[in-house]
């Protein structure tokens, strides 16, 4: 007989099961007849009258541009963007949660008058981070405004922060250069809110233009780039190349996606050495994405990168649209037609034509606007009807553009200029100004808004036709193209293609009551959002406390909540989250952890990477096996201390390995071993086993698992089974035991534990027979390992190899106190208790002897002295 609280586990699942399918068809059918009457005419008509009313009448000044721009897309018939949807203007609307089905699981959300009135104020709504740009470029920020600004400004703009390189870096002149010297020679510039100007640091001076860059340069620079890194807690990257010269830097990236944007044929610049095309060949097999300015580049490129996207040039309609307030004065109080230019005048520029058209035609007036290096003006320069005048900023050419009659784009045809997309072309155009050009192949895609010319005859005729054009439509014309072609546009044919770059990671969170570890949780998340594409699928339990009631204030379109009518279990829930998940990469995340900065990427990697791991783990402090860390510090509150985080980060850096069972406090799946392995298995009721019997089931398709060891997860530890009364917990430990055993065949057996050499060794004679016989042979350090004891640290770290066991005395770790011999990565431990080390045979014994204070230093001599006394002694 089975007592009124014992039920099986097949009767419990066949129970839940039966309540799922009831309230999967009254939700089916609801959301049906809802979806059925949303799709006639008269309900869209009704939400159209609503939209009228309530954004365009009503509304506010943004809320009638997203009208106008819903109004434009419409008529064009383009996507309609989700925030831009007519739904949104449906009076039917759920006020708290939205409803989601799940294929091959049913299962669905509670009614709403379950939940009861809900607070209007919102949780998360800032998940996730936009992932942050780094522009490698061919020219600096307050140069000649062009490409590498303008889409640095657009990656701003929507939300990216900037980081736009010099392109020279800054020389120490020395070898043997600390990491403090970098940090503090590496110049950071804020020049407009979140757009940073950075000087990286190397041994030599280097010139994105004339250097290359060998291995010692490179490590400095790495240095520099970390330190930016830290100081701006930057996460995945976008790497926009513009020369060849950063290709060593930018490929030597971690989580960076390498973008190269190429903008000219090199091979048309005659100072472009052998070398330089080489390592753009290089660059351009290498790039994860490859940007085209022209159809002939792209033509040129797409056989070497199948990843080639055609980006043309494009302009900033709104600074040029507008007359100035005033002219330049060079040419305000000019009379006559004048017949303008601005820009680069250079080896590419038809001199010879300027000069011939002007000597031709006396009374116009040629005004040449921009810097003469590479171009012979020696002749023109003298003459009475043209107008040199030098480099002019880009804020004041449109005070040159509005006195211009006829615009200019007089080019050599060559090579370079064949490969050329004009970017003053749509800012001619946005000022309604003709133009006439060479025959360029770029410009023949123009030629109804743009005079084409071959011959000086050609340019005559096309001229005197721009002066005596009398229809204002061509005016409108041009500038209306130059309307749909700005950097705005050129941003979004990118950006559309960069999310699909970044592989899709879906969390899978399920709660059961305890709001405040959840909440904890997801805070973490939200002040740890370095990656850019995630979606976070909640799954409630059926909590009892306040749980529902503030998942359902949640508003962000990138987290999921569902509310389940009854406890799934562990396995049951996470079943339902993974049928709702779409990333190519499922994370399941107890609710009862704090993650850390950069924790997904670096999670993911070993999977991205590697075709035969299957899943992948963290390190953590509360954890049933291998993944338990011996040491660590931290608190409930915080999660783990910041110091002792970083140099965990530091000392793990890129670390991982195999290991027979991950614990599924945290798990990322690669979505083709889930699809192949199945769901969890919710035989195992509310839990315990499921992470063994799933890492099985992975195994035996040939997968391997991992621990990531620079990965850590902080983990309170069982939270919601501690509540369970220990003979009933023994009750399910025992019950899904023997399930697992029969299920696999097999005697279970208890997981490894923490990997560390010294684990549970509590004398000195345990721990030097250790040594002994694992054959190796430590060297010890006597220092203070303390926060702003950066040079100990450093020595440390270069003590140590992939075949040397350094073991550090110090009495604090980064301030804090701790006890007995702990293991800090594979290769290094610290110990506070002299005793416990004093019968090893060291090979070397150093006193780190950088202080001020003589009386540390004493102590610290005598420290040694006592561990060669003792040596004596044993």
């Amino acid at each position: 007989m089975k007592s009124n609280n014992q039920i099986d586990i097949q009767e419990y699942i066949e129970l839940h099961k039966r309540l799922n399918d009831s309230y999967y068809q009254n939700s089916l059918e609801y959301n049906n007849k809802l979806e059925l009457v949303q799709s006639t005419k008269a309900w869209k008509l009704m939400c159209l009258v609503r939209r009228i009313n309530e954004q365009f009448l009503k509304g506010s000044s943004l809320d009638k541009k997203q009208f106008l721009k819903w109004m434009k897309l419409k008529i064009s018939k383009q996507a309609i963007p989700k925030n831009l949807e007519l739904a949104q203007f449906s009076p039917i609307k759920s006020q708290h949660i939205e409803q989601y089905r799940i294929p091959n699981y049913k299962i669905t959300n509670c009614l709403e008058n379950e939940i009861g009135e809900i607070a209007s104020s919102e949780l998360f709504v800032d998940y996730p981070k936009k992932i942050d740009l780094f522009r490698f470029p061919v020219i600096e920020w307050d140069f000649r405004w062009q490409r590498p600004q303008q889409i640095s400004v657009q990656f701003e703009k929507h939300g990216h922060r900037v980081f736009y390189f010099s392109i020279e870096t800054f020389g120490l002149q020395k070898a043997n250069i600390s990491i403090e010297e970098v940090k503090k020679s590496t110049i950071i510039k804020e020049l407009q809110p979140n757009i940073y100007w950075v000087k990286l640091c190397s041994i030599d001076n280097l010139n994105a233009y004339r250097d290359t860059i060998n291995q010692e340069n490179l490590q400095i620079i790495n240095h520099s780039l970390e330190y930016l890194k830290e100081k701006f807690n930057i996460g995945s990257t976008y790497s926009i190349l513009d020369l060849p010269f950063w290709s060593t830097v930018a490929l030597n990236l971690d989580n960076n996606l390498v973008i190269y944007d190429c903008m000219d044929d090199h091979e048309g610049f005659s100072t472009n050495s052998v070398e330089m095309l080489l390592n753009e060949e290089k660059l351009i097999h290498s790039a994860d994405i490859v940007l085209a300015s022209s159809q002939r580049l792209y033509e040129k490129i797409i056989e070497k990168n199948s990843n080639t996207l055609l980006i043309r040039n494009a302009g900033e309609y709104n600074h040029f649209a507008f007359p100035p307030t005033d002219y330049a004065k060079e040419i305000k109080n000019l009379k006559g037609p004048i017949i303008g230019y601005y820009g680069a005048i250079s080896e590419w520029f038809d001199i010879k034509l300027i000069e011939k058209l002007a000597r031709q035609n006396p009374s116009w007036t040629f005004v040449l606007v921009g810097n003469t290096f590479g171009c012979d003006v020696s002749n023109v320069e003298k003459m009475s009807n043209i107008i040199l005048t030098g480099e002019v900023s880009y804020k004041d050419l449109p005070s040159y553009l509005y006195k211009f009659d006829v615009c200019l784009i007089p080019f050599l045809i060559n090579n370079l200029t064949l490969a050329t997309n004009p970017v003053k072309v749509y800012e001619y155009l946005a000022a309604g100004k003709p133009v006439v050009s060479t025959k360029l192949p770029e410009l023949e895609y123009m030629k109804d808004f743009v005079y084409l010319a071959d011959t000086v005859e050609d340019f005559e005729k096309c001229i005197v036709k721009s002066l005596n054009e009398i229809d204002n439509k061509l005016i409108e014309g041009r500038k209306q193209y130059a309307i749909d072609n700005t950097w705005e546009s050129r941003y979004f044919e990118l950006a559309q293609h960069l999310t699909n770059d970044i592989p899709k990671v879906s969390i899978v969170i399920v709660t059961y009551n305890n709001w405040t570890y959840t909440k904890q949780c997801l805070e973490s998340l939200i002040r740890n959002n370095e990656y850019p594409n995630v979606e976070i699928i909640i799954i409630d339990n059926a909590s009892t406390d306040e749980t529902k009631v503030q998942l359902a204030r949640i508003n962000n379109p990138n987290i999921k909540v569902m509310f389940s009518p009854i406890n799934l279990g562990f396995a049951g829930g996470n079943k339902a989250g993974c049928n709702l998940a779409t990333g190519e990469y499922i994370i399941l995340l107890n609710n009862d952890t704090i993650v850390t900065s950069k924790w997904i990427e670096k999670l993911i990697k070993p999977l991205k990477e590697n075709k035969h791991i299957g899943m992948a783990g963290p390190v953590s402090n509360s954890v049933g096996n291998d993944q338990m860390l011996d040491f660590c510090i931290g608190d409930p509150l915080f999660g783990p201390s910041e110091l002792w985080l970083k140099d965990f980060n530091q000392f793990n850096k890129g670390k991982f390995r195999e290991t027979d069972l991950l614990g599924f406090y945290c798990v990322a799946i690669k979505r083709e071993a889930y699809e192949k392995a199945g769901d969890l298995d919710t035989n195992y009721g509310i839990g315990m086993f499921e992470d063994d019997d799933y890492c099985e089931a992975i195994r035996n398709l040939g997968y391997k698992l991992v621990i990531v060891e620079d990965v850590f997860i902080y983990h309170h530890g069982s939270v919601s089974f501690k509540k369970l009364q220990s003979e009933q917990y023994r009750k399910v430990w025992e019950r899904n035991k023997h399930y697992f055993e029969q299920k696999w065949k097999k005697s279970w057996e208890m997981p490894k534990p923490p990997n560390s050499l010294f684990l549970n060794l509590t004398d000195s004679t345990s721990i030097a027979n250790k040594i002994v016989e694992l054959k190796i042979n430590p060297i010890v350090i006597v220092g203070e390992w303390v926060s702003e004891n950066v040079e100990f640290k450093q020595f440390v770290e270069n003590s140590m190899n992939e075949n040397q066991l350094v073991i550090v005395v110090t009495a604090f770790y980064n301030d804090e106190v701790y006890h007995g011999l702990r293991k800090v990565t594979d290769n290094l431990y610290i110990t506070s208790t002299i005793e416990l080390i004093s019968k090893i045979m060291f090979k070397e014994k150093i006193v780190f002897n950088n202080f001020v204070d003589i009386e540390k230093l004493q102590a610290e001599v005598s420290t040694m002295q006592y561990i060669e006394k003792v040596e004596k002694e044993s």
